[in-house]
């Protein structure tokens, strides 16, 4: 049986849906906070969901126990199953930024954005379905959520990556959750996550940001938590600032993103683990650094 629970500090879980799309095992991560009341952040795509009820119910919680859903951001990976999984977690409040609010009560823009971006991709993810607006709570940077037990949870804004997107700061044990703010730490290698739109300033403050609160422990939605933060958040930053100066070349002399990525190849050397992904991963990745070239190229 694959392995849907993981135990990353007290009173926090990373749990892996295991969507059934070819090379997304251990892609998609939500984690669950149980203090006295218990809080979902990220819920991944629609056809994510029946892997994430699984993954609540091995870590011996119910869907209706969950009291607070936060999302990190709207991208389809992270909240695309939104509107399904309020309807199994009847009880649950919706806590996103403000930006992302008429696109979870009314979600026909952000689909047909979604499909214009991701093509057939999207349709693997599933249609994205609304959430009854009086369960939204509109995040405010630094805002507390007390969970009891002691554990107080934190919400930042932080645009960069997407102009909608927060982190949640979990001070007694200084983990910090990135969402994709800090890039994508897979298969043994970071690279950034720059879709369009993407603003290099606001990617770089937000970074700046999170680094203040000095956390000792960083979990990616993509893929899992770790030691060392402050390291990966200064690897985070040198690595976009990099990758702008490597894309910019690369536009002035006219070349399109596959060139692009040639030279990102060249000028990177903390991607090179991306020459050994398995074969049923590399689409996946190739494709998403592509969109990142495109993002730095639009807006960086």
């Amino acid at each position: 049986m694959k392995k849907l629970v993981y135990e990353v500090a007290p009173n926090l879980k990373l749990l892996s849906p295991h969507p059934t799309l070819p090379g997304y095992d251990d892609f998609v991560g939500s984690y669950l906070f149980c203090g006295e009341k218990k809080v979902l952040v990220d819920v991944g795509f629609k056809t994510a969901v029946p892997g994430l009820i699984a993954a609540l119910a091995q870590a011996e919680v119910k869907p209706d126990e969950i009291d607070y859903i936060i999302l990190t951001h709207i991208h389809m990976d992270h909240a695309g199953g939104i509107g399904q999984a309020a309807r199994e977690m009847k009880n649950a409040y919706v806590i996103a930024h403000q930006r992302a609010f008429k696109h979870l009560v009314d979600p026909t823009e952000l689909w047909k954005a979604s499909q214009e971006t991701l093509g057939e991709l999207a349709l693997k993810y599933g249609a994205i379905e609304p959430v009854p607006e009086n369960r939204i709570i509109i995040a405010k940077d630094a805002m507390e959520l007390d969970l009891g037990k002691g554990l107080t949870l934190e919400i930042y804004l932080t645009p960069g990556h997407a102009p909608h997107h927060l982190c949640v700061f979990e001070r007694k044990e200084r983990v910090l959750l990135a969402g994709d703010m800090a890039g994508v730490y897979m298969d043994g290698f970071l690279r950034p996550a720059a879709p369009p739109p993407f603003v290099f300033e606001d990617y770089v403050t937000s970074l700046d940001k999170v680094m203040a609160l000095q956390p000792e422990k960083i979990a990616y939605s993509h893929f899992g938590c770790y030691d060392n933060a402050p390291e990966r958040l200064r690897a985070a930053k040198k690595q976009i600032i990099l990758w702008r100066k490597i894309v910019q070349s690369g536009v002035k002399e006219g070349k399109n993103p596959k060139e692009i990525f040639k030279l990102l190849w060249a000028g990177d050397k903390t991607i090179a683990a991306f020459n050994s992904l398995d074969k049923s991963v590399y689409p996946r990745d190739y494709s998403l650094i592509l969109n990142t070239i495109r993002g730095i190229t639009s807006g960086g």
